[in-house]
């Protein structure tokens, strides 16, 4: 049965309902770890620096290996496997040729980082003081660790990917989430403040230790092969250079936001990274699980030419974004004040903090719907083994962030970060639409455009409702008590989406069928 578990292929659905369910999990997790850190830490130094601390590791990790996987190595991985059939040998080599070039740049490059870490520091954080930026020097040199774990992990999910296996590449991210409340808890007692960082390099070995065995049932054998002629090598690189280059772009425009957070009140660094966690809870559940399921579906179809039946999977996902992440988009709006101190409102996180990260949370919802459907426009292009479109977009979608950043802090302090990033994110959301449009020649965005005017229609008619229910709950429940505002945040909850659902119904919104009659996703092969 187990063995059945970890290498059974999964259609579509059935990969998008592990996926959703595991990251909800995940965050879920998330969200305590968020709780945890600020109920220990408050929005201060400390928390300042860890964050801070994050941004060296998680470029050189988003960089040398994110890149590879999500643009290079799912589809021509696939396309090896399709090609030879049953003998997978060669396939299983450039396997082994990735893991031993990885480690040894990764390596390398992860010990000059090590070295250079006072230099650094001063370009992600030049707003801290000296003392502050000997902590982030600390904590980062601790988490260099952790991209060695993810370089194996994240590869061991791409080959997981490119079988249509997502169970334990779903789950990863618990464990990760587990590592760093582990840290918090038994760590920081014992070791201080670092101990934040040996809980990120806990989590990071755990989230690669949980997908080892399902790669190892797929035949995979770990060889001492080096073949940097082979032609899969080249053209690997040949995709990854405008996907790394637009990674790039996408981790200057985190940094960028850490500089000029750094340079405001004490705290923001913090409030503008807990708001940012919040959000992306529905972008990962509705729009990055959504993405990544179909995405060695669409690599497939176009490796076998089946371009029609492409534009008719990427629609379909489409539209069960928008049916899905629009009326959160509502909700999350109508209770972001009760979001923030269910999750956050906790031992050294004042009122102040809490007030703070509400007004930055509000200004992020306007963004969801295009942080949820950028990852499926994305990987349609890397399907269709075109990075450079992807990367042009995001640099016109970098700039528009800068301009509007540094014109909107003047009027609402880092509050104009999270605005200025959901403009940024709506403009890149648009293009890569319109590119993508050209080069399928032509997609039905009609029956889209349709679809969002009724998902729009009606969420707004919910959000009314969900208004209504909060003042009605208030005078149902005291909620200067955690059990309170969670009833009134339920009951909220509850009867708004019942009030969707039914008007979905009314309005003959085809999408509702995934949740009032959904089929059987489960046990099932395409």
């Amino acid at each position: 049965m187990l063995n059945k578990l970890v290498t059974r292929k999964s259609s579509i659905l059935e990969a998008t309902v592990v996926l959703a369910v595991a990251s909800l999990i995940s965050r879920l997790f998330g969200l305590i770890r968020d709780r945890t850190l600020a109920a220990h830490f408050g929005a201060g130094d400390v928390l300042d620096a860890y964050f801070a601390a994050f941004k060296i590791p998680d470029l050189i990790f988003n960089l040398l290996i994110l890149g590879a996987l999500s643009s290079a190595f799912i589809p021509i991985f696939t396309d090896y496997l399709n090609r030879n059939g049953k003998n997978r040998d060669e396939a299983w080599g450039i396997v082994n040729s990735l893991v031993n070039i990885g480690t040894i740049a990764l390596a390398v490059i992860l010990l000059l980082a090590a070295v250079f870490a006072p230099i650094l520091v001063h370009v992600i954080a030049p707003g801290f003081g000296p003392d502050k930026q000997e902590v982030v020097i600390n904590l980062m040199r601790v988490m260099l660790l952790s991209p060695l774990f993810f370089g194996i992990s994240n590869l061991a999910g791409g080959i997981l990917n490119s079988f249509k296996n997502f169970w334990a590449y779903a789950f990863a991210p618990v464990l990760y989430n587990v590592g760093i409340i582990s840290g918090v808890v038994f760590l920081v007692p014992l070791y201080g403040y670092i101990g934040l960082a040996y809980g990120v390099v806990l989590g990071a070995f755990l989230h690669m230790l949980i997908q080892i065995p399902s790669v190892l049932a797929f035949g995979y054998r770990y060889r001492l092969h080096i073949n940097l002629r082979h032609p899969a090598l080249k053209k690997m690189a040949l995709l990854m250079i405008p996907r790394t280059l637009g990674i790039a772009v996408s981790q200057i425009n985190i940094v960028i936001n850490t500089v000029i957070a750094s340079t405001l009140a004490v705290g923001s660094v913090a409030v503008f990274n807990l708001a940012d966690n919040l959000q992306s809870l529905p972008i990962s559940l509705f729009g990055i699980s959504f993405a990544v399921a179909v995405f060695p579906t669409l690599a497939e179809k176009y490796s076998l030419q089946k371009i029609g039946e492409f534009r008719e999977d990427f629609i379909q996902t489409l539209r069960q974004i928008i049916f899905l992440i629009v009326p959160t988009m509502v909700l999350y709006w109508v209770l972001r004040a009760q979001i923030v101190r269910l999750v956050l409102g906790a031992g050294a996180f004042g009122w102040e903090d809490t007030r703070f990260t509400v007004s930055v949370l509000a200004f992020f919802t306007f963004g969801m719907i295009a942080h949820a459907t950028i990852p499926l426009l994305a990987r349609s292009f890397y399907a269709l083994q075109d990075t450079k479109t992807p990367l042009l977009t995001s640099l016109a979608a970098l700039v528009v962030n800068v301009v509007m950043a540094l014109i909107l802090i003047r009027y609402l302090n880092v509050v104009g970060l999270a605005a200025a990033l959901s403009i940024s994110g709506l403009f890149n959301m648009a293009l890569l639409a319109w590119f993508l449009s050209r080069k399928l020649k032509g997609l039905p965005w009609r029956p889209v455009a349709v679809l969002l005017f009724k998902v729009g229609a009606i969420s707004a008619v919910m959000g009314g409702v969900g208004y209504l229910m909060l003042r009605v709950a208030n005078l149902i429940v005291t909620t200067h008590t955690v059990w309170g505002l969670l009833a009134q945040t339920l009951i909220t909850l509850l009867v708004s989406v019942l009030v969707y659902l039914v008007l979905a119904r009314l309005f003959k919104i085809a999408e509702v069928k995934m949740i009032l009659a959904p089929k059987k996703l489960f046990f099932s092969e395409k």
